[in-house]
């Protein structure tokens, strides 16, 4: 069972992902954390935390930002963006182990 519920990660990531989208990153989210944080802490509140910004890293793979534009000729720049939430799941990490991939156990940021 999940920590978090997508309306978590909406608080955190501007998305107009629906709730089953959002759902199935969550998912993915609690899957990471559970092989990778939960048993080395027994902090449900800091793990709930870390789950919203692994789902928001994730989710941003399906939704990318705009990050550039030019006036001058016709041409868009998509950013995932997903490192920031990355970033900030690692640092509020209870346990460090989120960014350490042992046992051929990791995952890929943008």
């Amino acid at each position: 069972m999940t920590r978090i519920a997508p309306h978590d990660v909406a608080e955190v990531l501007e998305t107009e992902l629906d709730d089953s989208a959002l759902m199935a990153f969550i998912s993915d989210a609690n899957r990471v954390v559970n092989r990778r944080c939960e048993p080395h802490t027994d902090d449900d509140e800091a793990l709930a935390d870390v789950e919203t910004y692994v789902a928001a890293h994730l989710a941003t793979a399906k939704e990318p930002r705009v990050s550039a534009t030019s006036h001058e000729s016709v041409g868009v720049e998509l950013d995932a963006d997903g490192d920031r939430y990355w970033h900030q799941a690692v640092l509020i990490d209870p346990t460090g182990r989120l960014d350490r991939p042992e046992r051929g156990y990791g995952v890929a940021t943008t």
